[in-house]
C-alpha cells in the first residue's frame, strides 16, 4: 500500500505523513543527528503547528544532539521532579523497570505542569529502551475539543478560568491517598505546600503560533473554575474531560527505538498507556520553555 503523505506543494523537503485528519504526523527525510538548514526547520515547525504532534522514525541521535535539536523550538526549561541524566541537567528521564507495578504518573489525560505560571511550551522526548509491544502515548487536540462545542456554550467558557494545582501529584491530595507513584520517574518527596500552590489560567487560550483557540484544561492539575467551589464546578469539568477525550479528538503513536517525538503541551493532551507491565521502558526528553497562556 502507497503511503499518503500531506501536501507536496507545502513540503517539499520533508515526507509528512499524517496520523489522521485531527492530530499527529509522522516525519521523514532529514536526520536529526545533522543541523537542519532554514527551509528544512520551517517545513517542520509547519507540520509541528499544523499537527500538534510530529515523530521521527530511526533517529538514533545522541544526548548532545537531542539538545541541539531541542533548542531550534526555544530556551530549555527545569523540571524540578523530574531526575536528570547524568551530566545533562536539561534532560529528564522517563523510565519503567521490567519488575515495577507501581502506578504511573501520567496515566490521566493531561498536559505538563500547568500549574506552573508559565508551563511548557513544548517536549522534545527520544525513546531508548521500548517494549516489544505495548507503551504507546496517546495524544489529543484541545483545538479539536474547542471547535467541535455549541457556539453558545463557547462563548460561556470563553468568560471563565481554571485554578491549577500540583495538589494531586505530589501536594496533600497525593499523600492524602494510600496507591504512590514510582520513584523512577518522578521526585514525589518534594514540598507538600509548593504542590499545593495555585495558578490561574483562562479556560479558552489562543495559541500564538496558530492564533486558533483551544481548551486549557485537565484532570490532573484542575482544581476548579475561579470564583466557584470544587462542587460547583465538578459538573462542567467533568462533561469537558469527557468531550475532550473522544476518539475523534485523538491519536496513538507506537514507539519504535531511536524514535524521536515532538509535542505541543499547550493545544495538546497527553497519556501514558501502562500496558506493559513486566518490560523495561526507558526514554529521556527535553522541555520547552513556555508563556503564561492567554
Amino acid at each position: 500500500m502507497t503511503a499518503i503523505y500531506d501536501n507536496p506543494g507545502k513540503f517539499k523537503r520533508l515526507a509528512v505523513r499524517p496520523m489522521n485528519s485531527t492530530i499527529g504526523a509522522e516525519i521523514r527525510g532529514v536526520d536529526l543527528a545533522r543541523p537542519l538548514d532554514d527551509e528544512t526547520w520551517k517545513e517542520v515547525q509547519q507540520a509541528f503547528s499544523d499537527y500538534l504532534v510530529v515523530y521521527f522514525p530511526e533517529q538514533p541521535i545522541t544526548h548532545e544532539q537531542h539538545l541541539a535539536f531541542s533548542e531550534r523550538f526555544g530556551s530549555l526549561m527545569a523540571m524540578p521532579q523530574l531526575h536528570a541524566v547524568e551530566g545533562f541537567p536539561q534532560i529528564h528521564i522517563i523510565k519503567r523497570d521490567a519488575d515495577d507495578n507501581s502506578r504511573v504518573i501520567g496515566e490521566s489525560w493531561h498536559a505538563d505542569s500547568t500549574y506552573f505560571e508559565s508551563p511548557p511550551a513544548a517536549v522534545v522526548m527520544r525513546s531508548v529502551t521500548v517494549p516489544e509491544f505495548g507503551g504507546d502515548t496517546g495524544f489529543l487536540s484541545m483545538y479539536a475539543a474547542y471547535e467541535t462545542l455549541s457556539p453558545k456554550l463557547r462563548s460561556v467558557l470563553d468568560t471563565l478560568d481554571v485554578v491549577h494545582s500540583a495538589s494531586r501529584i505530589y501536594g496533600s491530595a497525593y499523600h492524602a491517598q494510600k496507591k504512590k507513584f514510582s520513584a523512577n520517574n518522578a521526585k514525589i518527596d518534594l514540598d507538600v505546600e509548593a504542590g499545593d500552590k495555585e495558578q490561574v489560567h483562562p479556560l479558552v487560550c489562543t495559541h500564538p503560533a496558530s492564533g486558533r483557540r483551544f481548551l486549557y484544561v485537565n484532570q490532573v492539575y484542575a482544581q476548579r473554575f475561579e470564583g466557584m467551589t470544587e462542587l460547583e464546578s465538578q459538573p462542567m469539568l467533568r462533561f469537558l474531560y469527557e468531550h475532550c477525550a473522544r476518539f475523534e479528538n485523538t491519536c496513538r503513536v507506537r514507539w519504535q527505538k531511536d524514535q524521536v517525538l515532538v509535542w505541543d503541551n499547550r493545544a495538546a493532551m497527553h497519556k501514558a498507556i501502562p500496558d506493559y507491565i513486566g518490560r523495561a521502558r526507558f526514554m529521556t526528553r527535553t522541555t520547552i520553555a513556555g508563556e503564561p497562556p492567554r
